[in-house]
């Protein structure tokens, strides 16, 4: 059994933004990312660590884990901005330190040749080409010049001031673009197989490559780990709205942490905004995804879930201008969706009925009592049974005529019951005749059973 609620959006603030990064399917994870998901958790940690000697309950873990971000100050926008370019500095010396290596450009040849062939798509190699159409095709067409320079890389020997100027130009325009993590691994991965086969001074170069490159990324890790700190409040405040929609505090707070530590993988200081900001947006879309995928029982997939807020809102419009109730045509015609999709989206929102779910205070009873078995019980099959061979006995001692008319009329026997014309065609007699035949049958049956005293279907 289900019953209906009203459905309502799962968060009134919306972008577009945030939704764009939906279809990936979670957070991509990089070492900074992953460094800056510790620095997050050590608040965690440490309140597990207080918690932990008298086992309280996760109440109160969340209330210890609140009072330790509790003292986390807000950043001004300067000191967002400066941790800003630390992270920018921090990939343009990671950049730097392989731009020079055979080893990571013949990768990046590589990585240019599967995104032609449709191997990589552009938002497995770029950080921001995800959340603006403008800046994808603006930095599609950066990083295929960029791979391109890669290509026509002078060699060293041939002109040292040219391959170094080349090289520049190169860490530049890579920095500029901002490379996801992706692209970042291949490089470190291509530049890891080469140093174990590699020996003598070879190695010393790569392993160099590798150390500078860990270094800087060690860096920006810091920078964002600031950044990921200074905000953990914002998430614990949002959190805190969503606590009664089917979800633990702490749940919601470490799946909004999430989407912080996303925003600080994108963060760009040079567009202008506030990182809280632009924080707040991937909160709330990491809180909202924990909602649709953790709150309900039967899980709603993110297509649907963005059609059912379509209609709710084409609904509420419609309620709002007409004073009654909008009719699904309507919704349908406002929200563009078709009528059927509407009676299904209204179909998802119903929320399920447990069967242990208690009734009333005192009796103890159950939802499940009140459900009709599609099993029959073994006294309801014995009855059936008996009054099968009662009617049968019955029936044979008509005429075959009446016998027939009588199936037929009462669609014994699995027969489809007939109409009066009907059999008349069958026999081809009149109506009235068979109406007749009919009638007689019924006496004959009535006298039978009266002279034979016809148990009732429950006595033995």
């Amino acid at each position: 059994m289900m019953k209906e609620k009203p459905m309502s959006s799962l968060l009134e603030s919306e972008t577009e933004e945030p939704m764009a990064d939906t279809a990936d399917g979670g957070v991509a994870l990089s070492p900074e990312t992953g460094l800056s998901r510790a620095a997050m958790l050590r608040h965690a940690t440490r309140a597990r660590e207080r918690a932990a000697p008298s086992a309280r309950s996760a109440e109160d873990v969340t209330e210890l884990y609140l009072q330790e971000i509790s003292g986390n100050a807000p950043l001004s926008r300067d000191l967002e901005v400066e941790l800003g370019r630390r992270i920018e500095a921090a990939e343009r010396a990671a950049i730097e330190a392989w731009v020079g290596s055979p080893v990571a450009l013949r990768e990046l040849v590589a990585i240019a040749d599967d995104l032609q062939a449709g191997r990589v798509e552009l938002n497995d190699l770029l950080l921001n080409a995800d959340t603006d159409d403008g800046l994808r095709g603006s930095a599609s067409v950066r990083l295929a010049r960029l791979l391109g320079l890669a290509r026509s890389m002078p060699p060293s020997r041939r002109g040292e001031r040219d391959a170094a100027r080349a090289r520049a130009d190169l860490a530049a325009g890579l920095t500029e673009v901002r490379p996801a993590p992706l692209l970042q691994e291949r490089i470190e991965r291509a530049l890891c197989e080469a140093a174990s086969r590699a020996t003598g001074r070879e190695r010393a170069a790569i392993e160099g490559t590798l150390s500078a490159m860990m270094g800087a990324s060690r860096a920006a890790a810091e920078a964002r780990a600031e950044l990921v700190e200074a905000n953990l409040r914002l998430v614990a405040a949002a959190a805190r709205q969503l606590r009664h929609r089917g979800v633990p505090l702490l749940d919601l707070i470490q799946e909004g942490n999430l989407g912080l530590i996303r925003a600080a993988d994108k963060f760009d200081y040079r567009r202008g905004y506030r990182f809280s900001t632009y924080a707040t947006w991937w909160i709330k879309q990491a809180l909202a995804r924990a909602l649709l995928y953790q709150g309900k029982v039967i899980k709603v997939p993110v297509h649907l879930a963005e059609n059912r807020r379509r209609a709710l809102q084409a609904r509420r419009e419609l309620e709002q201008e007409h004073a009654r109730e909008a009719a699904p045509d309507e919704v349908a015609e406002r929200s563009g969706l078709s009528v059927e999709k509407i009676h299904m989206l209204r179909e998802i929102a119903l929320e399920p009925v447990y069967l242990d779910a208690p009734i009333g205070d005192d009796d103890g009873a159950r939802a499940g009592d009140f459900f009709a078995s599609e099993e029959a019980l073994p006294d309801e099959v014995l009855v059936h049974r008996r009054m099968h061979t009662q009617v049968r006995a019955l029936l044979d001692s008509l005429t075959p005529r009446e016998r027939e008319v009588l199936r037929l009329r009462f669609g014994l026997d699995g027969e489809q019951a007939h109409t009066l014309a009907e059999i008349g065609g069958k026999f081809s007699v009149s109506r009235e005749r068979v109406r007749q035949i009919e009638e007689n049958a019924l006496s004959k049956l009535r006298l039978l059973s009266r002279r034979q005293a016809l148990d009732t279907p429950l006595e033995g």
